[in-house]
């Protein structure tokens, strides 16, 4: 009868790159405020447990930018008009904060401070009345809009910080007319824990409480930046791009530069690695494999479609049958081999998307029962097992009370108190039980619908992709005039590596929509602009058009209509 099981914990940090190389601007917030709210205060909890270890994954997109915001003054919109004297927010600064100022969660983030719900409140009954962000800014004094602003930012702190820090306190007790000199300080104290964050997971990594992976450095789907005919593997009947996107070159080159800069942050070599959107093929095992990664993770849908197999589960979704997923395997790529771990999705996805609407203690109550349940029904194994519970660390907690953390305390000394159970990082676990299972191939996929429909496959996501392809061609094509400096040419080549991210693709096309659609298709654009810029040429006028109206035409209000014709 096997004694322990472990549960391994592997929580994924991802931003994409938000800043305009050229100009220097960010054009999103999303990295300062996810970071003054859950990428310090979940390694911090830890400290508290010392029997939880867990493996948290860092993209160095993320990275980048968390050193450019704490140590060279980066600054995004919404920090200049968070910044500003309230005499100088122009037209353009108003009708921002009144589009921007309420992106929160409203049950969690905004009800919970009655000056910050009255604004609100007093927006929604404008817009109701038919006005815009830019039409409804003289019905809110200077005052009101500068409040407004600060109120992301205080909205965004992690509960913890509000106990540690009594000066943020202050604020809440404030409540409005926030001066000038207290809406800077605001941003310097987001700056100094902003600073801790990579110091602190070091300091966590060298002490073995965690082990951090990495990820290629712009978060690209690597499958398909090798080959993006490997989409019709999974499913043979997407219809894709015009133009094949084929370079191998560029995807190794993501994976190695995102492996340099992990070891220029932690001063040691990456064993694991998350693959963007668990993405993968053999191929793209093949080059991780071979740039020094011991292991990924993957998603569990695909270790079933490797072995076609159906993986039991209860009426309640605990699993039956996991002898197959509870264990690490091997797989024999070229010349190289890699450990994969399966994580166990409903897990996952409940602390993702069910447990922020249960209290605390249920749903760290729920969690623990379905562990046991899993031990239990691998009493009969002669080896250690392994739970891998793996998922987006970052974009869930809003949802949570208190930003999760009384879950994540409430789960974590259930899982202290049981000797039975190991939680350790996923190094650790291979280290005592390194797989004895072979697989031969890999189903390709990635972590949603065991394919790679969210990235290609849509007119307008092929789109994006026939205009990536056209400028990396142009690029190739001018640098063999060999006319640019070496620095130009790594310039213009980041421009193409950063385009590559998934995130565009996410968003462009069904079924993935936010209100901020049209910025990460401006953000698409303007790097492919970049790259033409660098050179010394004008770029084609169509990276002027939203990519959208590319496809269905100017001013089409639904992504549902028959793509018009594009003329090549």
């Amino acid at each position: 009868m096997t004694e322990k099981l472990s549960v391994c914990f592997v929580w994924h940090m991802h931003q994409p790159l938000y800043k305009d190389r050229l100009s220097g601007d960010y054009l999103m917030p999303w990295v300062r405020l996810h970071a003054i709210k859950d990428y310090l205060d979940m390694p911090l909890i830890l400290q508290d447990f010392p029997r939880i270890k867990q493996t948290f994954n860092l993209v160095p997109s993320l990275m980048e930018q968390l050193e450019d915001y704490g140590w060279h003054g980066a600054v995004d919109q919404q920090l200049l008009v968070t910044s500003k004297e309230e005499g100088e927010l122009t037209p353009a600064d108003k009708a921002y904060i009144l589009a921007s100022s309420f992106h929160a969660n409203l049950e969690r983030q905004v009800k919970p401070h009655p000056p910050y719900l009255a604004l609100y409140e007093k927006r929604q009954r404008l817009i109701e009345q038919g006005h815009s962000p830019a039409s409804m800014a003289g019905e809110f004094t200077a005052g009101e809009l500068t409040d407004m602003a600060t109120w992301l930012n205080l909205a965004w702190f992690d509960p913890l910080w509000y106990a540690r820090m009594p000066e943020l306190k202050g604020y809440l007790d404030e409540g409005r007319g926030f001066s000038l000199e207290r809406r800077r300080r605001l941003i310097d104290r987001q700056r100094e824990l902003i600073r801790q964050v990579i110091p602190v997971y070091r300091q966590l990594q060298e002490l073995g409480q965690i082990e951090v992976t990495t990820s290629p450095y712009y978060h690209p789907i690597l499958p398909l930046i090798i080959d993006s005919n490997v989409a019709r593997l999974p499913d043979p009947s997407v219809r894709l791009p015009k133009r094949l996107y084929f370079h191998r070159d560029d995807a190794r080159k993501q994976i190695e530069t995102g492996l340099n800069f992990y070891e220029e942050m932690f001063h040691e070599q990456a064993r694991g690695m998350w693959p963007s959107e668990l993405a993968v093929s053999p191929a793209a095992l093949e080059l991780i494999s071979g740039c020094g990664i011991n292991w990924v993770v993957l998603d569990e849908a695909l270790l079933c479609k490797t072995l076609d197999i159906t993986l039991y589960r209860d009426s309640h979704g605990n699993l039956n049958s996991g002898e197959l997923l509870c264990q690490p395997y091997r797989l024999q790529v070229g010349d190289q081999q890699i450990n994969l771990l399966f994580r166990e999705i409903v897990l996952s996805n409940e602390v993702s998307f069910s447990y922020c609407h249960r209290p605390a203690e249920e749903a760290a109550s729920s969690f623990y029962m379905r562990i046991k349940h899993i031990q239990q029904r691998l009493h009969n194994w002669e080896r250690e097992g392994v739970v891998v519970v793996a998922l987006d660390g970052e974009n869930c907690w809003e949802t949570y009370e208190q930003d999760g953390n009384p879950f994540l305390r409430e789960l974590y000394t259930r899982l202290s108190e049981d000797s039975t159970l190991r939680v350790c990082t996923v190094s650790d676990y291979l280290e005592r039980n390194p797989p004895s299972a072979e697989l031969t191939n890999i189903h390709c996929g990635s972590w949603i619908g065991s394919d790679y429909h969210i990235w290609i496959g849509d007119p307008i996501k092929n789109r994006a992709w026939d205009l990536l392809g056209a400028t990396r061609n142009f690029l190739v094509a001018e640098l063999h005039r060999e006319v640019h400096s070496i620095e130009v040419q790594a310039r213009a080549w980041e421009e193409i590596y950063t385009a590559e991210g998934s995130d565009w693709f996410w968003w462009f096309g069904e079924p993935n929509n936010s209100a901020d659609d049209p910025i990460f298709d401006r953000q698409f654009r303007l790097r492919l602009q970049n790259v033409y810029k660098l050179l010394g040429h004008s770029y084609p006028p169509e990276l002027d058009v939203p990519v959208p109206e590319q496809v269905y035409g100017k001013g089409s209000a639904s992504q549902g209509r028959s793509p018009v014709p594009s003329g090549e």
